[in-house]
């Protein structure tokens, strides 16, 4: 049997808000928690992290220089964001 589990992230840039799932599997042999992402360095709130979008998916860089695939569960507009002043 496998099952799927999964973290989620919300991360934050200055004009969009994204919810990411990273997908954990797992046997019937192996019973674990759902693992962090980011690779050995794993993902800590407040971290700044590096992503490109693809369709439906972020791809992170990894502490190894390596990517890592996360789903994107929702995008929205980053209300919080400052907009720029206008000079005069």
């Amino acid at each position: 049997m496998i099952t799927n589990l999964h973290r989620t992230y919300t991360v934050k840039t200055p004009t969009r808000v994204f919810v990411l799932e990273c997908p954990f599997w797992m046997t019937g042999f192996h019973i674990h928690s759902p693992s962090e992402c980011g690779g050995s360095r794993k993902i800590a709130i407040g971290d700044v992290i590096h992503f490109r979008i693809e369709k439906n998916q972020v791809f992170i860089q990894t502490d190894k220089g390596k990517e890592q695939k996360l789903n994107i569960l929702s995008e929205g507009i980053n209300e919080g964001a400052t907009k720029p002043s206008a000079n005069p």
